[in-house]
């Protein structure tokens, strides 16, 4: 079966910024987006990124969010991707980067952000529908060879629970079934245990920051 392209996966409805925005204004349109991140733009040109990570390390700071522009706290630009490019692929650059997003980008322009947390959903489709994702190459001692990406922990959680509990797990539900896996709404990773903190879904680590 053929891989998941990007465009078929990815966020179309991203939010930008400009590095001259003020970080009290960019968070303010976080919030009105409902989201925890926004690519920074000069033009069309992704320079940067705004998370909600460098916010509260901002506020942990103890500075005064009306006189910092974002330039000052925006972090590296992701890696980027074609629209072409294939889920796992995705997934290979987020293992090796530790960034769980990725720019999908046409002549230099962005044209979506993926995040680990969509690609999930994506492959458990895919598994549930009888198709099957295929497992990700690389060189024997390169990171895609050793390292399990989203997709491979997305495609191994879908699988292993596809004909429902094992014996095992007969009287209760199981700790690992995906039904309760779920995806962190800050960090994007799988996590088994998931608690609502303000309206997110947060896994164990996260509620600890």
């Amino acid at each position: 079966m053929d891989q998941l392209a990007l465009r078929d996966v990815m966020s179309r409805d991203f939010v930008g910024v400009s590095e001259a925005d003020g970080l009290l204004d960019a968070v303010s349109l976080l919030r009105e987006e409902n989201t925890t991140s926004a690519v920074v733009l000069r033009g069309t040109e992704p320079v940067g990124m705004l998370t909600a990570d460098t916010v509260i390390d901002v506020v942990a700071d103890d500075r005064d969010l009306s006189s910092v522009d974002v330039a000052e706290v925006m972090t590296e630009t992701p890696a980027s991707l074609p629209q072409s490019a294939t889920v796992t692929e995705a997934g290979d650059v987020m293992a090796r980067t530790g960034d769980h997003r990725v720019l999908v980008t046409a002549d230099d322009s962005v044209e979506g952000v993926l995040e680990a947390r969509d690609i999930a959903p994506a492959v458990a489709g895919r598994t549930e529908s009888g198709g099957s994702t295929p497992a990700t190459g690389g060189a024997p001692g390169s990171v895609a060879a050793t390292t399990d990406t989203p997709v491979e922990m997305a495609e191994s959680t879908s699988e292993e629970f596809a004909d429902g509990p094992t014996d095992e797990y007969a009287d209760g539900a199981a700790p690992n079934d995906y039904a309760e896996q779920g995806v962190c709404e800050s960090c994007g990773g799988l996590a088994a245990e998931l608690a609502s903190v303000n309206g997110r879904l947060l896994c164990t680590e996260c509620r600890s920051v």
